[in-house]
Parts: structure tokens; C-alpha cells; sequence
């Protein structure tokens, strides 16, 4: 049923934004591939490794090449080599620069390799998050779409999984290798020189306050921004999608304004991150230029005194260097991982709605079924202490035609809900075939109903792809004749491309009545036991309607067929009209029987007659 006849729902209570349980639908994906991120992580770990070994080479050559002293170097492993393996100078220099050179290939190496895994590892864990995601949301009930922006459903189902992706490809790798070379830099440093290490690293402690303080106020203004992002998307979605009433009534500047307000709440989101990323990076720069001036000035000391050599201090150089570049990287991180904390949030949020209609344990495949619907003291509501339907109770024999008439916000499209279970009734039982349809499995009630609402929803597709949506399996012969029940044969027939001519989106292209007929041979090739047709006649001119009631009597023919009428002409062909008024069954009869009673449905009728015969008033022009 369409948003518009749900007597205006809403939710009993918005749940939170977010949800801290994502760890719950992102760990299951991803330990599916612990074996090619285990390699990617040793890969990492090693270059990582050999980033920190990087600058020996360079220590050597000074130690033992240009100072001239060829036996004081320190050197892990192999120092006693150099310093007693009577190797010359030009020795050393072309060991050291083969070295530097392999040192250099191998992390590269190493880097393409972890990089290439963990790019297709983000790409596959996301395909299956995603899928997830659009088959939950899918399967999620009504009340919960009625309660979210579609715009904001969107957003989740592509840009905050994006950020998930984005975090697992590179953020995974910078956080294993910049974690790894800080460790490895600060232990070489101390195996060196503990009281030089001691100096060197003085500053780390206020940098880690810095990055964590910067982290926690991106990550904040990062779960705004993309909150925004998702009305943003919600505001251009509703607007796109009733474009045609958006210009019919002139409201371009309207929605542009709109638009404009929440984009300005999603630019100021944005440059709040952004300005609070700028604030660190000098934050950091100063901290490391005081943490290279305490090993200038120590470590030159240290070299005067004998204590170091200068390759010791030049190593040393590099090491404060290179200690400050991970922190800044892991800082820059924060801001990729604080987005994909985020989109995981809102993904899980969702994944963590429960279905209100959903399958019993000891649910069965419903058999095939004869049509018969009964309600029993059938009550409902969509908000606690606002009911809809009030115990209702009636029986619709097995292919009988009844019509469903009353005023607006009567309950008409929320009982004929009940039957595929779009909803589930909060007191009393529906049943098909005197079976409580509780009892089957939700798709296989869903199986045997057909529905044809007031707004004909079409896909972007050929008109084949339309008319087979519920039945993809149908043979040629039987979309011909579901068209030709459905009076839309012969237009098909007209076209260039018959049955493969593209539709575009929700059926633009095509007159209100052709969308009808469309629609109706849908259902007519789905051959339910059960026809729902909700105001299929609605805003249709005469010749539009006449068509598609002559399409629905034959669609209609050997169903049981719920039709939920505004125009009430088109109830001259049921078995049975039933008359609601707030929520109940105030009349029910044949059309002939409730003319008699003079009761509701005969000052409707009479009032829509009145209507018709003054619409139609002859003027004296044409008289």
C-alpha cells in the first residue's frame, strides 16, 4: 500500500540514531577473510620492518666510509661483521648501497601486496554489508519505512558503507604499519641509547594527548555531518521524485530553499572536521620540531663526549623525524576510522530493527488457496490509543467481489493490508481458507495475493520486465494474455518495440490509465487466488477508467477480489459492498440492497451523483 492511505502513521518511538552493536554485522564478514588479511597484515608488519631498518645503510657509510673509523659502528645482528670482517671502504659503501637498495624494493614489494589484498578484502566485505543492508530493509515492515526518510535510507545504503570500505582498504594497512614503526623506532632508539631515547621521545605523551583530543572532536562532528548528509539526500530524493508537482505548483524556490538550509547544516558539519584536522597538523609540527631540537642539541653533546658516533646522532635524526610522520598519519587516520565507526553505527541501526511481521518459529508454507478471507474481533493500530479498525469481524466467500467504501481515514486500505500481512493485527485473527494466516510463512501469503494500488508503481525497465515483476518466469503466451486481459494489448502492439520498450522511471512516459492496465496484467499473470485493488480507478479520466474497469472485471474473474473504491460507479459490479466509518463495518449488502436501506451508502452515492450531473451541466454556449 502507498504511504498515502496509511491513515497517517508514525512511530511509536524513534529508536536511537545509532547503534553501538556493530561490531555484531561487521565482524561475521570479515572473518570470512582472516586468511588473505593475515598475509596482508605480515606484509605490512614486514615493510613496516624494513622502514625502520631504512636509514642503516646511511649510518654505516658514515661510521665506517667517512669517518674513517672502520670498527665502531653499532649494528644489530651484523655489527660484528662490520666492524671485524677487515672489509675496505668501498666495500662497505657498495654493501650499503645494494642494501639500501633492497631494503627499498622489498618494502615496496610488500606494500603493493598488503595493499592490493586489504583493496579487494574492503571491496568484498562491503559487497556483503551492503547486500545485507538492502535485503534487511527490504523485509523491514511497513511502519518502519513509513517513519524514515527514504533520502536518509539511501545514504546509509551507499556513502556511510563507502566509509566502511574506505576504513578496511587503507585505514586497516596505516594502522598496522604506522603502529608497527613507532614501536620499532622507539625500541631501536632505546637499544641505542636509553637516556638519548628517554630525551628523543619526551614529546610523545603530548602528542598522543593532541591526536586523541583532535580524534574525539572529528568523530563528533563527523557523526553530524553525515546525520546531515542523509536529510540532504532526503530533501533532493522527495523533491526529484515529485518533480512534476514541484514545478506544477511552482515551488522550485521552495525546495531549493530547502535544500539550501540543510546543505548549509551539512557544509558547517564539514568544515568543523575540517578545521579541527588543520588544528592538528601544527600542533604536531611544533611538538616535532621541539623533539628535533632536544636531540640536536643532547645528541650533539653526546657525539662531542665520545658517548655516540655521529652515525648514532644522524640515526637518531631520522628516527624523531619518522616517529612524528606515523603519529600525524594515524591522526589523519582518525578521521577515516571516526567516518566508518559512523556509517557502522547507522548501518547497524537499521540491521537492528526487527521485522514486526515476521515468520513464527513453527510457521508452514501456505498450500494453495481458495480465496475464502475471514476477520475475527479484528482490531488495530498503528500509534497505542489511536485505533484504526475496531473489531471487525466479517467472511468474504472464496470468489466473491467485494468493494470497501467509506469516507477518508476509515480503515479501507489498512484492512485490506492485513490480508498479504503488511501489517499484523494487534487483536483478533485473519484468516484464509479458516486458517489463521499467522500460521504460513510470510512469502508464501504474499505468493498467492496480487495487488494493484492507486498510484501504479512502474520500474525503470521494458514493459515485459513490468508486467513479469511478480511472475519472472512467465512464458510468452502468458504475458500476452495477461496484457490482453488487462485491455493493454493492443497498445503494446503499437509500440515500436512491443514488449521491450523502455519505460522510464515510475512509469513517466506512459497516461495514468496505461500505468493502470500495466499494472493489472501484472497481477493477472502473478494467478493469485486473492485480487486487492486499492482506488485502481483514482484521478483516471472516463474513457482511462472505463478501460480499466473492463480490464479489472475480467482480472477479477474466479478471484476473490478486495477493491477498495472512491468512486462508487465502480462497485455497481461487486457481490458485496461493505461501508466503514471510524474504523468499523457500519453497513454491509449488494449495491441494489444498500440503495433501499437509504442508509450511508445511499447519500454517497447520491452526493456523487449530484456531483457528476453538475460537472457535467450543459452551458448555455452549447445548449
Amino acid at each position: 500500500m502507498s504511504k498515502a492511505v496509511h491513515q497517517e502513521p508514525v512511530a511509536a518511538k524513534p529508536r536511537a540514531a545509532r547503534s553501538r552493536n556493530w561490531p555484531l554485522y561487521l565482524m561475521p564478514i570479515v572473518r570470512q577473510y582472516q586468511m588473505p588479511m593475515a598475509v596482508a597484515a605480515i606484509c605490512t608488519f614486514l615493510s613496516a620492518v624494513l622502514a625502520v631498518i631504512k636509514p642503516w645503510p646511511l649510518k654505516v657509510v658514515i661510521d665506517l666510509v667517512l669517518s674513517g673509523r672502520h670498527h665502531h659502528t653499532r649494528a644489530p645482528i651484523i655489527g660484528h661483521w662490520l666492524n671485524h670482517g677487515g672489509l675496505t671502504r668501498m666495500q662497505i659503501l657498495n654493501w650499503a648501497c645494494v642494501a639500501a637498495l633492497c631494503i627499498a624494493a622489498a618494502a615496496g614489494t610488500l606494500a603493493y601486496i598488503s595493499a592490493r589484498i586489504m583493496g579487494e578484502v574492503g571491496q568484498k566485505v562491503i559487497f556483503q554489508l551492503r547486500q545485507d543492508l538492502f535485503a534487511h530493509l527490504q523485509r523491514l515492515s511497513l511502519r518502519f519505512h513509513d517513519s524514515h526518510r527514504t533520502g536518509d535510507l539511501l545514504t546509509r545504503l551507499t556513502s556511510d558503507i563507502q566509509a566502511v570500505q574506505d576504513a578496511i582498504a587503507t585505514g586497516l594497512i596505516s594502522l598496522l604499519s604506522n603502529t608497527a614503526m613507532l614501536v620499532g623506532m622507539i625500541g631501536m632508539m632505546f637499544w641505542l641509547d636509553w637516556r638519548f631515547a628517554i630525551a628523543a621521545t619526551l614529546i610523545v605523551p603530548l602528542l598522543a594527548i593532541a591526536v586523541y583530543r583532535s580524534s574525539t572532536l572529528i568523530k563528533s562532528a563527523s557523526r553530524r555531518a553525515r546525520q546531515s548528509d542523509g536529510l540532504l539526500a532526503s530533501v533532493a530524493q522527495e523533491t526529484l521524485a515529485s518533480i512534476r508537482i514541484v514545478q506544477g505548483l511552482s515551488q522550485e524556490d521552495r525546495q531549493e530553499q530547502l535544500f539550501r538550509i540543510q546543505g548549509q547544516n551539512s557544509l558547517n558539519a564539514y568544515l568543523d572536521t575540517n578545521r579541527f584536522q588543520a588544528e592538528l597538523a601544527p600542533a604536531v609540527d611544533i611538538l616535532a620540531a621541539v623533539g628535533l631540537v632536544i636531540v640536536m642539541r643532547y645528541g650533539t653533546v653526546r657525539a662531542l663526549s665520545g658517548a655516540l658516533t655521529t652515525g648514532d646522532v644522524v640515526l637518531f635524526f631520522a628516527y624523531v623525524t619518522g616517529l612524528y610522520r606515523p603519529l600525524r598519519q594515524l591522526a589523519r587516520m582518525s578521521l577515516i576510522a571516526n567516518k566508518a565507526v559512523i556509517g557502522l553505527e547507522r548501518v547497524a541501526a537499521v540491521l537492528d530493527e526487527t521485522p514486526e511481521v515476521h515468520d513464527r518459529a513453527d510457521a508452514i508454507v501456505a498450500p494453495r488457496f481458495d480465496g475464502t478471507i475471514e476477520f475475527r474481533n479484528v482490531s488495530f493500530e498503528y500509534v497505542t490509543g489511536r485505533p484504526i479498525l475496531n473489531d471487525i469481524s466479517l467472511k468474504i466467500p472464496a470468489g466473491q467481489q467485494v468493494a470497501i467504501v467509506g469516507s477518508t481515514g476509515a480503515g479501507k486500505s489498512t484492512l485490506a493490508s492485513l490480508i498479504p500481512r503488511l501489517y499484523d493485527a494487534n487483536l483478533g485473527t485473519v484468516l484464509i481458507d479458516g486458517q489463521d494466516i499467522r500460521t504460513f510463512q510470510v512469502q508464501s501469503v504474499r505468493e498467492q495475493v496480487a495487488l494493484v494500488l492507486q498510484d501504479a508503481l512502474l520500474f525503470s525497465g521494458t514493459l515485459r520486465e513490468n508486467i513479469t515483476f511478480g511472475c519472472s518466469t512467465a512464458k510468452e503466451e502468458e504475458i500476452e494474455l495477461a496484457a490482453r486481459t488487462a485491455n493493454i494489448w493492443d497498445f503494446i502492439c503499437s509500440l515500436p518495440d512491443g514488449l521491450d520498450t523502455h519505460v522510464a522511471e515510475r512509469g513517466a512516459s506512459l497516461s495514468g490509465g496505461q500505468k493502470q492496465r500495466i499494472a493489472i496484467a501484472r497481477a493477472v499473470l502473478r494467478n493469485a487466488a486473492i485480487l486487492i485493488l486499492d482506488e485502481p480507478t483514482s484521478g483516471l479520466d472516463t474513457l482511462s477508467e472505463m478501460l480499466v474497469m473492463e480490464a479489472l472485471q475480467r482480472a477479477s474473474s474466479g478471484r476473490t477480489t478486495i477493491m477498495i473504491a472512491h468512486r462508487l460507479t465502480t462497485t455497481r459490479f461487486a457481490d458485496l459492498v461493505l461501508v466503514m466509518e471510524n474504523g468499523m463495518v457500519v453497513e454491509s449488502g449488494s449495491p441494489d440492497e444498500l440503495l433501499r436501506q437509504k442508509g450511508m451508502y445511499a447519500r454517497l452515492y447520491e452526493l456523487q451523483q449530484s456531483n457528476l450531473q453538475r460537472d457535467y451541466v450543459p452551458s448555455a454556449a452549447t445548449a
